[in-house]
Parts: C-alpha cells; sequence; structure tokens
C-alpha cells in the first residue's frame, strides 16, 4: 500500500480543518488574522522590498512594487509591528490582534542617512535559510493539496524528497528514510509514523492540525538540531485558539471527536480527541487490490493537551499521544509452492512531552522541554502450505527513550543573536527472537552554541558548532556548521551552507555491536531564492558526502561510503493564473553509495535521477468547492536482481512512476445551529497507472519474483465531517481569493 492510500486514514482529521481555514474561523485552533496595507515614504511615495513583520513570530510580508503587503497572522494577543527597508528609518509600533477580523495598515517611513558599515537586522534572512520553500508550506497549504491532508506526502511535491510509495518515511537527496528526523516543538519524535509491515506505506500518528509551522530542511540545518544525516522536520504545535469547538467526523473507513474548551481565564485551553479506524470494509469493496492485508489495518489514536499564556510573552505546553494499531499481510512464499507467509504486527505506543518558553530578564530567552516515548512492536510470521500451517516465528521489539533540552538566547553585538544550549537523551532497546534477548541502554549528550551575524544590510553570518557523545558506543564528535547570506534589493537571496551532521547506526546493528562509529555526512550548499507576497523562486546546488555508513558484507563495520548531488527547481505562483495557486518542482539526483551488504558504490533503490511534481488548487466561491490536483513523476529507481552477474548489481529498473492525485471538499449548508460541514472527495492515482516500487525474489528459485505494488489501485476516500462553532466562513473565504 502506498503513502497515498493508506494515509487516508487521516484524511477526515485533515479536511475538517480545513473547513476551519477555508471556510471561516469555524474550530479554536483557527486564529489567523489577514494584516494588509501599504508602506510609503513620507505618506507618498510607496516604498518596495520592506519587510512587515511581527516581533517574536515567523508572521510577515514583503512589499511589492506599489508598496502593498499582505501576510496571515497566526495567533491573537498584543505584539510589536516592524518595518524596515533599505535607506529608511526603521520603524515599531504597537499592534493588537483582539479577534480574527482583516486589519488594514498605512505605514510611512523616512529617509536616512546610511554607510555600508552599519548594522542592520534583517530577522528573515537565516528564517529564510531554514525555512526552505517546502517548509514555507502552511497547514492550509498543506490540507488543500490533493494528496492525503498529510504534511509528509505533501513534502513529497516538493523539491528534495523523493517518491517512495512503499515507505511513510521522506528520503531526502540520497539518504535513507532513517536519517530524517522529526522534532515536535524541538523534541524528537522517534515513532512519527504508526509500525506496519515492509513494503506498506503507514500513517502519521499525529494530526495536521495540531501544528501551526511547519520547518522542513533538505540539508545545512542549524546547530541547534543534530543526529540527522540528511533532514529534519521541525513541527510547531498550535498556541491558544480564539474560541472553544467540538468536532465530529464520519465515514466508512473511521470514526472520531475532538474537543477543546478554552478556561475561564482565556490564557488556557485544555483539549483532546479519540480516532478509530478500520479500512477492512473499504478494501474488501475496492477493486484492483494486488495485495491482501489481513487483518486489514485497524487503529485506535488519542490526544490529550494543556496550553497556558505566561507572562513576558511565555507559553507552556503538556501534551500526550497514544494508540494502539494491528495490521497484517498475506505473500506468496517464493520458494515453495502452494505456500503462503502471513506477516503480522501489533503496535503500542505512547508520547508526551512538555514544553516551556519565556523571557527570564536581562534579555535572556529560555526554550526548555522533556519528553518520554516508549513504543512496542510483536511481529508475527505464519507460513501455511495447502492452508496448513507449518511454522510461527514471533518477534518483540521495545523502546523506551526519554528527553531534555534547553536553549538560551539572547540578542548581542548590535543585533546579532546567540544561542547556547545542551540536550540528554536516555535510550533503551530491548529485542525478543526466538526466546532470546537482546537489549542495550544508551546516555547521548550534546552541547551546542550558535550566532547569527548580521554584517550589513546585505551580508549575514551563521556560524556555530555541536559537541556529541554516546556512552553505549564510547564515540564523541564536533560538528562545525556555517551559512552565509547576501541580501539583493529584489529581495532576492543567495545563500552558502556547509557542515557536518552525525548519525548514530540502527538499533538493529547496535544490538550486535556497541562501538560502531557514528556516520558522518559533509554538506555543501548554494543556493538562491526570490520571494514575494505572490510568487516565489528556488534554484539550489549541492554535494553531500558519506563516510561511516554502515557495511554488513562480509561483517558488520561502519566502513561505507557515498555521495550524493544534484540541483533543485522550485516555482510558486498565485497571481498570473486568476484565482489558482499552482507551483512546480523538479529535483535532480546523483547518488552512489556502498552500504549494507552492497559489494560496489551503486545508486541505491530508493534514489531515482528525475523527480518532479505539479500542484494546482483553487477554490470555487460560487459553489463552496475546493479543487486540488497533484501529479507526480519520478524515473525508475534500481532494484536488486539476484539473476544477474555481480558486473550488473543494481542495474535493472522499475517502471517510471506516474501518479495523479484530486481531491474535492464541498462546504454544504446545513441547518443545525451554529454546526457546519464538508464532504470530502479524494482520489489517489486517478488515471489508474500501473506502479511498481520493486520486487521480491525468492531465496532457492531466484527466478521467481513478485511485483511490490500498492494495495488499491487507485483509492478513493468519501467522508462527512462536521464542526460545532461560530459561522464566519465569507469572511475568511474572501480573505483567501
Amino acid at each position: 500500500m502506498n503513502t497515498q492510500q493508506l494515509r487516508h486514514v487521516y484524511v477526515p482529521w485533515s479536511w475538517l480543518w480545513v473547513v476551519l481555514t477555508v471556510s471561516g474561523p469555524l474550530t479554536a485552533t483557527q486564529a489567523q488574522v489577514r494584516i494588509s496595507g501599504e508602506v510609503t515614504y513620507n505618506g507618498i511615495s510607496p516604498v518596495a522590498a520592506a519587510n512587515v513583520t511581527i516581533e517574536g513570530t515567523y508572521d510577515g510580508g514583503t512589499t511589492d512594487k506599489k508598496g502593498k503587503f499582505s501576510f496571515v497572522a497566526a495567533e491573537l494577543g498584543t505584539y510589536t509591528l516592524r518595518i524596515e527597508a533599505p535607506g529608511f528609518v526603521h520603524r515599531q509600533q504597537p499592534l493588537v490582534l483582539a479577534d480574527t477580523l482583516p486589519v488594514r495598515l498605512r505605514l510611512e517611513l523616512n529617509e536616512k542617512l546610511m554607510t555600508l558599515a552599519e548594522i542592520m537586522v534583517r530577522p528573515r534572512v537565516f528564517a529564510n535559510a531554514d525555512r526552505n520553500l517546502a517548509s514555507n508550506l502552511k497547514p492550509l497549504d498543506v490540507l488543500t493539496t490533493a494528496t492525503d491532508g498529510s504534511i509528509a506526502t505533501t513534502l513529497k511535491s516538493m523539491p528534495g524528497a523523493q517518491q517512495i510509495g512503499e515507505s511513510a518515511d521522506l528520503f531526502v537527496r540520497g539518504g535513507t528514510g532513517s536519517e530524517t528526523r522529526t522534532f515536535m516543538d524541538g523534541l524528537l519524535i522517534r515513532s512519527y509514523n504508526q509500525s506496519g509491515v515492509s513494503g506498506v506505506a503507514t500513517r502519521s500518528r499525529y494530526p495536521t492540525q495540531l501544528f501551526k509551522g511547519t520547518v522542513f530542511s533538505t540539508g545545512g540545518y542549524s546547530a541547534q538540531y543534530g543526529q540527522a544525516l540528511s533532514s529534519v522536520l521541525l513541527l510547531e504545535t498550535q498556541d491558544i485558539p480564539v474560541q472553544s469547538n467540538a468536532e465530529l467526523t464520519l465515514s466508512p473507513l473511521m470514526g472520531g471527536a475532538t474537543i477543546q474548551q478554552i478556561l475561564p481565564s482565556k490564557t488556557a485551553v485544555v483539549g483532546g480527541g479519540l480516532n478509530y479506524t478500520n479500512l477492512n470494509w473499504v478494501l474488501n469493496w475496492m477493486p484492483n487490490q494486488s495485495l491482501q492485508l489481513s487483518p486489514a489495518p485497524e487503529s485506535v489514536d488519542g490526544n490529550l493537551y494543556y496550553r497556558q499564556k505566561l507572562p513576558r510573552q511565555g507559553m507552556l505546553k503538556a501534551f500526550v499521544n497514544w494508540g494502539a494499531s494491528k495490521t497484517g499481510i498475506y505473500q506468496n512464499n517464493l520458494d515453495y509452492v502452494n505456500t503462503l507467509n502471513r506477516v503480522r504486527v501489533d503496535n503500542r505506543n505512547l508520547y508526551g512531552n512538555l514544553s516551556y518558553r519565556q523571557s527570564i530578564g536581562r534579555g535572556w530567552k529560555l526554550q526548555a522541554g522533556s519528553a518520554w516515548n516508549q513504543n512496542a512492536d510483536e511481529t508475527t510470521v505464519q507460513v501455511t502450505q495447502d492452508n496448513q500451517p507449518r511454522s510461527v516465528y514471533t518477534g518483540q521489539q521495545h523502546t523506551q527513550i526519554g528527553q531534555a533540552r534547553a536553549v538560551l538566547s539572547k540578542s548581542v553585538l548590535n543585533y546579532s543573536t546567540l544561542h547556547i544550549g545542551s540536550e540528554w537523551f536516555y535510550t533503551r532497546e530491548q529485542t525478543q527472537d526466538s526466546g532470546r534477548v537482546q537489549s542495550y541502554v544508551d546516555v547521548y549528550r550534546s552541547a551546542f552554541a550558535e550566532m547569527d551575524w548580521y554584517v550589513n544590510e546585505q551580508v549575514s553570518v551563521r556560524v556555530g558548532g555541536r559537541y556529541e557523545q554516546s556512552t553505549l558506543t564510547n564515540r564523541q564528535a564536533l560538528a562545525p556548521r556555517l551559512s552565509l547570506g547576501y541580501t539583493f534589493a529584489n529581495n532576492g537571496l543567495l545563500s552558502f551552507s556547509y557542515g557536518t551532521f552525525y548519525q548514530q547506526p540502527d538499533r538493529e546493528f547496535l544490538f550486535q555491536q556497541h562501538d560502531l562509529d557514528m556516520a558522518r555526512a559533509r554538506h555543501t550548499i548554494l543556493s538562491y531564492q526570490r520571494m514575494d507576497a505572490f510568487r516565489s523562486f528556488r534554484v539550489e546546488l549541492y554535494h553531500k558526502s558519506y563516510t561511516g555508513l554502515i557495511r554488513t558484507r562480509p561483517d558488520t563495520t561502519a566502513t561505507g561510503t557515498g555521495y550524493a548531488r544534484g540541483f533543485e527547481l522550485f516555482w510558486r505562483d498565485k497571481k498570473t493564473l486568476k484565482d489558482i495557486d499552482y507551483w512546480i518542482s523538479y529535483s535532480f539526483l546523483d547518488t552512489e553509495r556502498q552500504f549494507m551488504a552492497y559489494p560496489m558504490r551503486v545508486q541505491p533503490g530508493f534514489a531515482a535521477r528525475h523527480t518532479a511534481s505539479v500542484v494546482a488548487k483553487r477554490f470555487f466561491s460560487k459553489i463552496t468547492t475546493n479543487v486540488g490536483l497533484t501529479y507526480s513523476v519520478a524515473s525508475g529507481r534500481p532494484y536488486y536482481n539476484p539473476t544477474r552477474p555481480d558486473d550488473r548489481f543494481m542495474q535493472d529498473r522499475t517502471p517510471v512512476y506516474h501518479n495523479l492525485g484530486l481531491s474535492v471538499a464541498y462546504l454544504p449548508k446545513i441547518k443545525i445551529k451554529q454546526a457546519y460541514s464538508v464532504v470530502v472527495l479524494t482520489v489517489s492515482n486517478v488515471l489508474g497507472n500501473g506502479q511498481i516500487y520493486g520486487y521480491r525474489y525468492g531465496t532457492l528459485d531466484t527466478s521467481r519474483r513478485e511485483a511490490i505494488r500498492p494495495v488499491a489501485n487507485p483509492f478513493v476516500f468519501l467522508g462527512m465531517f462536521l464542526n460545532f462553532g461560530i459561522d464566519r466562513r465569507q469572511d475568511t473565504i474572501n480573505a483567501q481569493l
């Protein structure tokens, strides 16, 4: 089952949130305020390329040639608005966002004399460097893209990410899925996706509407994060909403409910949700299934959270998520006739975190947090021949991870910013296989420091380093990071990044051998990007070198090597085509590595040389319907064919990957007071292209093989979702157009 298919089980939560954003602030999570206006010189001449930002947030915009700007603020409250433009006196003024009504501003700047030695704040230079164009996607972008409403699947339509339909992980710039790590409010989520059987993608445990911001760094990321050779996905949860609400989900696949209540103080909210999913009925009805799931994916997930505003722009957040799932698959045993392998995975997962941020005096700001994660998988493999059980294998995997993190930040040296911090991880892994028990405990520590230095109005420098140490492997590493930025008058940004990144071996290898070295990747990136309120353009060149990769042939060692290099293009346009938002992305990847059992350095099986996506969407206000289309194409990937000689290792290719996705969301009017609904239809692979992700071969008879395909092709979802809240639908529809 590919990502687009199985992840449809999360579409209900996602599309319900689309109703709240597209059709108005109908839920408590929707607290966005449209801020627009113009910036002029002495109230007459328009000022182009002026940055209008809200201090302490990532919200802001840049003026066009007519001095006009428009952006969305994610939270209500009292803020400071900052207006900056080259050659003008910087201006600050209070900004009070008391409700979700649009705010219109007319701002004036005064000219000033300026020398090249003068220091100037460019608050979004490093934000742009970290937040490449994929990370600039808002939750509304994620939920209205014709995929499945999940963050990871939407990011696969952006440059750098591969179209790996048989896995839910993000494979970035020649890296494996385990080389991308996910963080929530700065804290690691080890089991972001649900557990499943090999070759069948699963879904995320966390609904998209939990998050107000997404940072997807495809390389060269900040020294504040580590243990990810290729990429980091940073998720920031919502703050305090505008109003209380309840939600109800109804569909053949699932049922669910959520509720959140603002406390009388108006500075805190408590909420939670429960969701049950079962694909059995839908898969029995759906034609063109290439795999037999038994049991069909079934899961129960629930979460609780508490958020409290604190003085001095502080915030306290507590979150807990728990879940249970089961899924299985029947596969032909390619070594014996009339023999089936039934693989089943049962999972239990618990994740909780506590995060805190606040100004603590003398210009210092503190961000701190802790988290605990428990995950248990039980895998059962039953072999049947002529419908008679022959053998049963059962294995168990238990993971416990505790972590703590603290970061101190302070403005120093004329608008430059210093960040210093530390992390601590406790990891306990245990596996039980045929009565044999293996386990290990690791304590991982890190310390980091980083300086954002704004040399003048064009030039910016970020320099930092990270120290990492593991008690299990008795290894330590020092990872330097460097970024340089040059901002042009036309709001373009030319940037260069270099850094060293380390990652410990995956747990299955640490069970066998504790003293393995960390893998190391060196990133070199050159990029140019230009953005305004309506269009975005980016081109990027990169090179990565790998050392210390795990090799299992002839013995398990950390002596593997590799490289990845390529270029990427991205173009997004909200203006040229009336009422249509579209983007085009293309990635070229040249990569080889010698790792695992590879006898030589070759292009790995998870890497396609060419990948491209086209996304288009439009909201039709007259019929209150949002329509989105996503087309993705990728060149064939290598796969291992044991019938080939050694000099032809990984030389075969899968067919070219094609996928056209469609999403339609209709907002009908219903007569229940303060209740609003949406009817959703999503279809993956509308054209029914024969997608093949690779092949399984027999061990004893290598002439027998079986293609790895999606479970159902295409996959169709239909559902209706209800929200009970306040109707301001038309105001927000107008603001989105």
